[in-house]
C-alpha cells in the first residue's frame, strides 16, 4: 500500500458526495497558495534549523501575499478606469 493510498481513497469517497465536493472546493484556494509557495521555495530547505526555515517560509508567504494584493489592486484600478 502506498503512503498516500488511504488519503486518496478517502478523497475519492469525499468527492462522490455533494457535501464532500463543497468541502474540497474550500480547500482549493489553500492548496493553490501552498503550491505557489512550494514553487517559489523549491523542494528542499535552504537552511539548517527550524527557526531559519520558518522565517524563510514566512518571508515567502509575505511576498506571495504582497503579490496577490498588488494584482488585486491593479485589477481594481483597471476596472475603475
Amino acid at each position: 500500500m502506498g503512503d498516500d493510498e488511504r488519503l486518496q481513497s478517502k478523497l475519492r469517497v469525499l468527492q462522490s458526495t455533494r457535501a464532500g465536493r463543497e468541502k474540497l472546493r474550500e480547500r482549493a484556494p489553500i492548496e493553490h497558495s501552498l503550491a505557489h509557495l512550494s514553487n517559489r521555495q523549491g523542494p528542499r530547505a535552504r537552511n539548517l534549523g527550524v527557526r531559519k526555515n520558518t522565517f524563510d517560509l514566512r518571508r515567502h508567504a509575505a511576498i506571495h501575499n504582497l503579490e496577490v494584493i498588488a494584482r488585486a489592486t491593479r485589477e481594481f484600478e483597471r476596472k475603475a478606469a
